[in-house]
């Protein structure tokens, strides 16, 4: 496996410094997180996304955000500044696969479903913890939907907005918060051995 580095300029005045693991030359399958607004893609829920994609046989791009790679918050105005740079960032690399899933958390839903709307490619959706403005994106692309009962942003009235003709399921952890935690840390562990067995089973 070979990790690169590939440097993106940012509207924040920065780099982002978006991670492309290859695991072999002529691999066809992609996998590309997409991070929450306050949710890096190294918290458990996404680090285990990507190793999961990993041992699944798809390569990796580990996204971060103009505004995350600054350390400064993001105004909620410049979230279309966070969509072109994270379409930057894909197009980079994405022509090279014919096989792409994009695994997104949170805000990043809706930078997911924006950046497909601008590609021509399929590509399925694993979305984690959507918030209500990324119902249209999940009605729209085929995908699986993950949430728990104790989501402060997403309940079960938004989720019976989900077409289930188009969406392949919605998940309902019991007790999970927004970050799909509880606050009983072996209640979460054992969350997350199941969020593992999802992503495994989704990538087959």
């Amino acid at each position: 496996m070979k990790l690169e580095i590939l440097t993106v300029p940012s509207f924040w005045k920065t780099e982002m410094k978006q991670k492309y693991y290859k695991l072999y030359e002529g691999n066809s399958k992609l996998v590309v997180l997409f991070p929450g607004k306050n949710y890096p893609c190294d918290k458990p829920s996404l680090h285990f996304a990507g190793t999961s994609a990993l041992q699944s046989g798809f390569d990796l791009m580990v996204l971060e955000y103009g505004y995350q790679a600054a350390r400064t918050n993001l105004d909620v105005n410049d979230l279309q500044r966070v969509i072109d740079e994270s379409r930057e960032s894909v197009q980079r690399i994405i022509g090279k696969y014919n096989q792409v899933v994009f695994i997104s958390k949170s805000l990043g839903t809706i930078v997911a479903g924006e950046v497909h709307g601008k590609l021509e490619i399929p590509i399925k959706h694993l979305f984690l913890t959507p918030i209500k403005d990324t119902i249209h994106y999940i009605n729209k692309f085929n995908g699986l939907v993950v949430y728990g009962t104790k989501d402060e942003v997403f309940n079960r009235e938004l989720a019976d907005q989900i077409n289930l003709d188009k969406v392949r399921e919605v998940i309902e952890f019991p007790n999970a918060n927004h970050s799909l935690e509880t606050n009983n840390v072996e209640e979460s562990m054992k969350i997350l051995s199941k969020l593992v067995r999802i992503y495994l089973d989704f990538l087959k």
